[in-house]
C-alpha cells in the first residue's frame, strides 16, 4: 500500500466535527388520561373494573390514572419534568385484611407516602409492619404521587374508589403520610374536614409553603404528630409551633418530640401498639 493512503475514512478531529444542537428531553411517557375530572369537590368514578382482590395482599388499581385533573397554577408542581402522568389521577394499592368479608365494614388507613415519588421498597417495608390488632383488622391503602404536594381531590378519588369496591366504615378513615406526606395530611385533612376520624402527620416538611395557615381547617379533628428535633430535612419548629397553634384553638393534639431525633424513625411509631391504636380508638364526630 503506498503511503497515504488507506481503505478506512480519516474521523474528522474535534475542531472539525459539527456542534451537536441541544434537544429538549422528550417526555418518557404521554399519558392517555382523556376523562375530565368531576367539578370541585365532587368525586369522579373509576373508568375501570378493578381486579379480583387477594385478602390480606396488595392489590394494584390503576384505573384513575385514566383521568385528567386541572394543571397547578404554580407549574414547579410538575417536578417530574421528563414525564406528563402528573397530571393524572393516582395509581394506589390496597391490602384488605387476611379475614376480609364484605359482611363486615372496615376501617381504612390511607398513607402518604414522602418525597416527590414513591420509594416502593421503602412503602413496602414500612406499611407491612403497621401495627394491626387482631380484633381491630384494617384496610390500607397507599397512593402514589408523581406532581410536589399532595392533591386532596385526587385522594378523594381514591378514598371514594374504594368504598365504591369494599366493605367500608365511613366513620374510621384515618390518613396518615410523613415527610411531604406529613404536610400532605394536613393539605388533604384541611381540604377534606369531614372524612376522618383522626390524622397522623409524622415530620411534615415545611416546604414549599408553610403549613402553619391550616391549623384553623384541621383543629376539629384528633392529631398525633411526632418531629425529631435533630431533624435537618423537615422544620421540627414549624411543627412545634403548628402543634402550639393547634392546642391553642382547642384541638386534641398528641405531640411528641423525638429528642434527637432526625429525618426518620417512622418504622418505630408504625409498629406501636399505643399509637395505632389511639388512632383507631377514635371515631368521625365522635
Amino acid at each position: 500500500m503506498e503511503l497515504g493512503t488507506s481503505k478506512h475514512a480519516i474521523a474528522p478531529s474535534l475542531e472539525e466535527r459539527p456542534e451537536e444542537e441541544e434537544q429538549e428531553p422528550e417526555p418518557t411517557y404521554i399519558p392517555s388520561c382523556n376523562v375530565t375530572a368531576s367539578q370541585g369537590m365532587n368525586s369522579t368514578a373509576n373508568p375501570e373494573n378493578w381486579p379480583e382482590l387477594q385478602s390480606g395482599k396488595w392489590n394494584d388499581i390503576e384505573g384513575l390514572t385514566q383521568i385528567s385533573y386541572a394543571t397547578p397554577v404554580d407549574d414547579t408542581e410538575a417536578i417530574v419534568d421528563t414525564r406528563l402522568d402528573w397530571m393524572c389521577g393516582y395509581t394506589y394499592s390496597v391490602r384488605p385484611p387476611s379475614d376480609y368479608n364484605d359482611s363486615k365494614q372496615y376501617p381504612i388507613f390511607i398513607f402518604l407516602h414522602g418525597g416527590v415519588t414513591n420509594d416502593w421498597f421503602f412503602t413496602n417495608f414500612l406499611t407491612n409492619n403497621f401495627h394491626i390488632p387482631q380484633d381491630d383488622s384494617y384496610i390500607i391503602v397507599r397512593p402514589s404521587k408523581l406532581e410536589m404536594d399532595w392533591n386532596p381531590k385526587k385522594v378523594l378519588d381514591v378514598l371514594e374508589d374504594v368504598k365504591t369496591q369494599m366493605s367500608v366504615d365511613d366513620d374510621r378513615v384515618y390518613l396518615t403520610g410523613l415527610s411531604m406526606g406529613g404536610r400532605g395530611t394536613f393539605i388533604v385533612a384541611a381540604e377534606l374536614p369531614d372524612y376522618f376520624a383522626a390524622i397522623m402527620p409524622l415530620s411534615p416538611h415545611h416546604t414549599p409553603y408553610s403549613y402553619l395557615p391550616l391549623a384553623e381547617d384541621v383543629a376539629h379533628l384528633p392529631i398525633w404528630m411526632s418531629h425529631g428535633d435533630s431533624d435537618n430535612t423537615s422544620s421540627y419548629d414549624l411543627a412545634s409551633q403548628m402543634a402550639q397553634e393547634l392546642q391553642d384553638l382547642g384541638a386534641e393534639i398528641e405531640f411528641h418530640t423525638v429528642i434527637g431525633g432526625e429525618h426518620g424513625g417512622w418504622f418505630s411509631i408504625y409498629s406501636d401498639p399505643v399509637v395505632m391504636e389511639w388512632m383507631l380508638s377514635h371515631v368521625r364526630g365522635q
